[in-house]
């Protein structure tokens, strides 16, 4: 944990006086994240973004339409991440539901291919001949393969949520809520726009008759996918993508998913029936991201396509296989990054940023090291591999305040020529460079940090939600808070922090330390685990502390008991200093 953190609580800003009929600390946390009625938490479908509030979606579905009519054969192009493959299978599923088999896909491997419609990779596809290409969490920034499909005279429906450059790709029609200042929806992952792609295209088929005969698909039923690539996504959690990832989440919890996804949550150890959009964070969508990383994304595809209970649970194992080698891979990078930063002087320096290459550093692996540096240090921290070309793959990832793709683009102009493509978002972002200017790079990402970020942003403060009552401490203000959810990006799960004295304490696993503890003021005593403890924490044995703890419930053996989760431990002398 940085030595400089800042336990801060969230100020209620918002006029919570609609919220009365809730429990008093359920309105207390609503209305710290901005919630001042209940219309904001009522996560019915009725409720969703209006499809006519997206620019071009309208006109796109019109495109599409004219292909299921005229039984045009469509490729559907995706990105190699879960919100990418979840985008695939949900446009594949949906163009079947509405009778149209003349529809397949393609993905680009993360090694040869890189990211986007590439040059070679619309070359394949001009191979392939389809009359129409629909591109799914990805396209915005791909210029010179888009144009080539367009000289080629095939039509392209561009569907992404990433931020675009300043100028657009020659495409068909773009359905980017983020690439039109009046459009709505700016939230949405690429599997939520692509869902509205549907959702107007089944409107329009209706429009035109299509299902005069025949019962119209159900869309909702694709909910599972919109669930699973949003919360994988980290998409900020505003109030549509609540509804899309409850709604989801609860078809889930009842079996009404791809028969892969139930199985990636048996082989995770989660209970399908209480499911969380923690636990999809957490254990469903890295298994499916490591295909992207290490293998191939089609593997994560067909895993959720497949209708074959059988067929989908050997899928299913196939990329939990890969995730455990993901894991000892990513855990070998870690140390070597750790020896990096301490060989450097690195993790308490002054610096706004780190940057850090290995040559033996798997492309697929680095972006998940360079979110791990980014929360020991709380800086913007990239991580390059080498590539093919000449070329360093890396990846960014950012802390609140500094806009990454932003400050890529102001290196850019700086540096004309040393970037060779980068895109994103302003937590995360990806980009290549020439492998002979890492150093020239890294000086000119200080630079513009030391120029353009808000030097307040480096001043790390965690939010919590206050402190809780001895009475609190229960299974039922546990089970309240899950139930109330989803949360997730800038939608997060509540925590509290207090000062209690540690009763118990021991090591479990590898580096995990439960205690139980009492409140100061008095009170039953709670088990609480701090998971992955540093060397420091490992050795401690206070009997006073201040723990930031989320409210869990633990479930073990079809047994529920409240636990603490422990965000931050802190020395009692220490905690007593902090104001809230």
């Amino acid at each position: 944990m940085p030595a400089d953190i800042n336990l801060v609580q969230r100020e209620i800003s918002a006029d919570w006086r609609e919220l009365s009929s809730l429990p008093p600390l359920l309105a207390r946390i609503y209305a710290a994240r901005g919630v001042d009625t209940i219309d904001q938490v009522d996560y019915s479908l009725s409720n969703l973004l209006r499809p006519d509030q997206i620019t071009h979606l309208e006109s796109a579905a019109g495109r599409l339409a004219d292909a299921v009519e005229h039984a045009e054969s469509i490729l559907i192009f995706g990105d190699y991440d879960a919100d990418g493959a979840t985008s695939t299978a949900l446009c594949q599923r949906a163009l079947g539901q509405m009778r149209h088999d003349r529809c397949d896909f393609m993905l680009p491997d993360r090694v040869v291919d890189g990211y986007g419609v590439s040059a070679a990779v619309a070359r394949r596809i001009v191979e392939r001949n389809p009359d129409l290409v629909i591109t799914v969490d990805t396209g915005i920034a791909s210029f010179a393969g888009l144009q080539i499909l367009y000289e080629a005279t095939i039509d392209v429906v561009v569907t992404d949520h990433h931020l675009p450059a300043g100028e657009l790709p020659r495409a068909a029609h773009i359905v980017n809520p983020n690439a039109f200042d009046a459009s709505a929806g700016k939230s949405l992952a690429g599997v939520g726009v692509a869902f509205y792609l549907m959702l107007a295209l089944r409107a329009e088929l209706r429009a035109r008759g299509w299902f005069k005969g025949s019962a119209e698909p159900n869309l909702a039923g694709l909910l599972d996918l919109v669930a699973v690539g949003t919360v994988a996504d980290l998409v900020p959690l505003d109030f549509t993508n609540r509804i899309l990832v409850e709604e989801g989440t609860r078809r889930i919890r009842k079996g009404a998913c791809a028969p892969g996804i139930s199985r990636l949550i048996e082989v995770s150890g989660r209970n399908q029936q209480t499911l969380t959009s923690q636990d999809i964070a957490y254990s469903v969508a890295p298994r499916i991201n490591a295909a992207g990383r290490l293998d191939d994304m089609r593997a994560g595809v067909n895993a959720l396509l497949e209708q074959n209970p059988q067929v989908a649970a050997d899928l299913a194992d196939e990329l939990d296989r890969i995730n455990a080698y993901r894991r000892e891979l990513q855990g070998e990078m870690a140390q070597q990054a750790d020896s990096m930063l301490h060989d450097l002087g690195d993790l308490n320096d002054e610096r706004l940023s780190r940057v850090l290459f290995n040559p033996d550093w798997h492309e697929g692996i680095v972006g998940i090291i360079a979110s791990r540096i980014k929360d020991q240090s709380y800086r913007p921290s990239i991580c390059f591999a080498a590539a093919a070309q000449d070329q360093l793959k890396g990846s960014c990832r950012s802390i609140r305040g500094v806009h990454i793709r932003d400050m890529l683009d102001l290196v850019d102009k700086v540096l004309p020529g040393v970037i060779l493509r980068f895109g994103g978002h302003a937590m995360a972002a990806g980009l290549s460079i020439r492998d002979d200017a890492l150093d020239e790079f890294a000086t000119a990402f200080e630079q513009v940090l030391g120029e353009h970020a808000d030097p307040a942003a480096f001043d790390q403060r965690v939010y919590h939600d206050g402190t809780l009552q001895a009475s609190e401490l229960s299974l039922q203000t546990a089970l309240m808070i899950e139930n109330a959810g989803p949360w997730g990006q800038r939608f997060p799960l509540p925590s509290f922090y207090g000062e209690f004295t540690t009763l118990d304490r021991r090591i479990v696993g590898e580096r995990h330390v439960k205690f139980v503890v009492s409140p100061l003021q008095g009170g039953p005593s709670t088990d609480a685990i701090l998971f992955y403890a540093d060397d420091d924490q490992l050795r401690a044995n206070p009997t006073r502390v201040g723990l930031h703890y989320e409210l869990a419930v633990n479930r073990f053996r079809d047994q529920e008991s409240v636990q603490l989760v422990v965000r931050h431990l802190l020395p009692l002398a220490r905690a007593e200093s902090i104001d809230g």
